[in-house]
């Protein structure tokens, strides 16, 4: 089944600049989020070209970003965090209260 993805092809990241960065390239595919542990990652194919970008990004040697498209990026990764955080705080038992 060519829809199915391999667990291996997948770039997970958690990381605040590297995610806009990624979420800016046209040549990857974002495949997701995930929750771990309170943790949001999320997840990039193919895993290869994404290393490879990461590694450049590192070395500042990244391929040049629109400063809109990064933006915009950047406002889509904090919309998901903030989404993440405020299920869970609805969820969640305020500690002074015991029932």
């Amino acid at each position: 089944m060519k829809d199915v993805m391999k667990q291996e092809d997948v770039y997970e990241s958690k990381d605040k600049r590297i995610v806009p960065f990624l979420l800016t390239q046209k040549d990857l595919d974002f495949v997701g989020t995930e929750t771990r542990y309170d943790i949001l990652f999320f997840k990039f194919s193919p895993f290869e070209k994404c290393l490879r970008l990461v590694n450049e990004y590192m070395a500042r040697k990244a391929p040049l970003v629109q400063p809109k498209d990064l933006l915009d990026a950047v406002d889509t990764y904090r919309d998901r965090v903030f989404e993440m955080k405020d299920k869970r705080m609805k969820y969640e038992i305020p500690k002074n209260n015991q029932y």
